[in-house]
C-alpha cells in the first residue's frame, strides 16, 4: 500500500502529468462546448463521436496529400460543419427523431471512415500509412522558464489554446448577444421565440453548425497533435463523454471547462496507472468508470432539485387561501 502511494505521488508530483492533463482535455472540452451549444438551442447532437471520427479522418487526408498542415485543418473543420448540418436537415427539417439521427452519423463516420481509408490507402489495418502533418504548439516567452508552471502550459498544440479560448468565447456568445439569447430562448420556450419571430428551426441549424464545426475542431487535435496519424475508433468513446459532460455542466461553457477538466484528469490518469500496478483492462476503464460516477452525481443532483421544487410549490399551494 506505501509504494502505491508513494508511486502516486509520483505522478501527482510530476508536472508531465498537468501536462498531460490539459491535452487530454482538449478534444473533450471541444466536443462538449459543442454539445452544450446545440444543447442550449434544445437540440441534442448524439452524432458528436462520428463528426469527431469522419473529421480526423479528413485532416489527416488533407494534410497528407496537400503537404500542408493548415489545409488538413480546414478540411477537418469543413467536414464538421458539414455533419452539423446534416445532423440539422435530417432532424429540423425532414422531422427525423434527432436521437436517430445522431446515431446514424455515428455509424457513418466509424464505417465510412474505415471504408474511406481502404479506399484511398489500401490499408486494412486499424492505422492508416498515411502520416499527418502536425499542428505547431505555442511556447510563452518568460512562462517557458517558470518552474512547474511552464512545463505543464508551454508548449501545448496551437488547437489546445482555441479550445480553452472558446470557453470565455461562448459564454459571452450565449449570454452577452443577440444570437445567443435567440439560442437560448429557442431551447427552453421554442413557441414563445416563435411568437416574437425568432425564427426555431434557423436558429437551431446554426447552433448545430457550430456544434459540429467545434467536433470538427475536436478530431482534428486527435489526428493532428494528439497523434500525427488516423486510427479506427479514435475517438475512444470521446464524443460520448462529451454528452455526459454536457449533462453535468447545465449547458453552460463555464461548466463545460470544469467537467471536461475532470474527465481530462481522468484520461490522463488512464496512461500512467500501469506504473500503479493496476491492471490493464481498469486502467483502460478509468475514463469510462469516471463518466458513469458523473452521470450517477448529476443525476442525483437533478432528482434532489426536482425534489425541492416541488415541496416548494405543494408548500406554496398549502399557504394559499
Amino acid at each position: 500500500m506505501s509504494q502505491f502511494l508513494l508511486a502516486l505521488g509520483g505522478i501527482f508530483s510530476n508536472p508531465s502529468f498537468y501536462f498531460t492533463v490539459l491535452s487530454t482535455t482538449v478534444p473533450i472540452l471541444l466536443a462538449t462546448l459543442g454539445c452544450a451549444i446545440a444543447e442550449s438551442a434544445g437540440s441534442t447532437n448524439m452524432g458528436m463521436e462520428g463528426i469527431m471520427l469522419m473529421s480526423a479522418f479528413a485532416g489527416v487526408i488533407g494534410s497528407a496529400y496537400t503537404g500542408v498542415i493548415w489545409a488538413g485543418l480546414l478540411c477537418a473543420f469543413a467536414v464538421g460543419v458539414v455533419m452539423g448540418l446534416m445532423v440539422a436537415y435530417f432532424a429540423l427539417y425532414l422531422k427525423v427523431d434527432i436521437i436517430l439521427v445522431g446515431i446514424a452519423v455515428n455509424l457513418i463516420g466509424s464505417g465510412l471512415s474505415a471504408f474511406l481509408m481502404y479506399v484511398l490507402t489500401g490499408d486494412r489495418s486499424a492505422t492508416t500509412s498515411l502520416q499527418s502533418g502536425t499542428l505547431p504548439t505555442i511556447v510563452l516567452p518568460g512562462v517557458e522558464s517558470i518552474p512547474f508552471l511552464g512545463a505543464v502550459v508551454s508548449n501545448q498544440s496551437v488547437l489546445a489554446w482555441v479550445a480553452y479560448l472558446m470557453v470565455p468565447v461562448l459564454a459571452f456568445l450565449l449570454n452577452k448577444t443577440t444570437l445567443g439569447l435567440r439560442i437560448r430562448s429557442v431551447g427552453e420556450q421554442p413557441d414563445a421565440a416563435a411568437s416574437v419571430g425568432v425564427g426555431v428551426n434557423r436558429t437551431k441549424t446554426v447552433a448545430l453548425l457550430i456544434s459540429g464545426l467545434l467536433g470538427g475542431l475536436a478530431g482534428a487535435y486527435l489526428s493532428m497533435s494528439y497523434l500525427p496519424y488516423f486510427t479506427k475508433g479514435m475517438s475512444g468513446g470521446r464524443g460520448f463523454t462529451a454528452l455526459a459532460a454536457t449533462a453535468m455542466a447545465h449547458n453552460t461553457p463555464v461548466g463545460s471547462l470544469g467537467t471536461s477538466l475532470l474527465f481530462g484528469f481522468f484520461y490522463a490518469l488512464s496512461t500512467y496507472a500501469s506504473s500503479l500496478g493496476i491492471p490493464d483492462q481498469l486502467v483502460a476503464a478509468l475514463p469510462y468508470l469516471a463518466t458513469l460516477v458523473g452521470l450517477v452525481a448529476f443525476s442525483i443532483g437533478v432528482q434532489r432539485k426536482e425534489r425541492a421544487r416541488s415541496c416548494g410549490v405543494a408548500a406554496d399551494s398549502v399557504a394559499l387561501p
